[in-house]
């Protein structure tokens, strides 16, 4: 994955992020549309073939890097309560 930031200002964040799937992000931008800081958030410019796209993102008072990555590790927590449903499940499987 290459990540490049296109803006890096307190309220405001856009990266342009390269050879990686979309998916996590989807959910990463799905979550910030939720907070109340977020004033804006949006994935733009996504092209498949390439595994290009452009995430931006505007807070109203909260710095957005903070935002951003309270989003990853919610992202996070998410997969990983995910993984210990799914080994409970499969212990029941043999």
């Amino acid at each position: 994955m290459d990540i490049e930031f296109i803006k890096k200002e307190k309220q405001e964040i856009e990266f342009l992020v390269k050879n990686e799937d979309i998916s996590f992000f989807d959910l990463i931008v799905k979550m910030a549309g939720k907070k109340k800081e977020v004033e804006f958030v949006a994935k733009k410019g996504s092209n498949h073939l390439k595994k290009e796209f452009t995430i931006y993102l505007k807070t109203k008072d909260k710095l957005a890097k903070n935002v951003l990555l309270e989003c990853i590790n919610e992202a996070e927590d998410k997969f990983n309560d995910l993984l210990n449903h799914l080994e409970k499940a499969s212990e029941k499987i043999e």
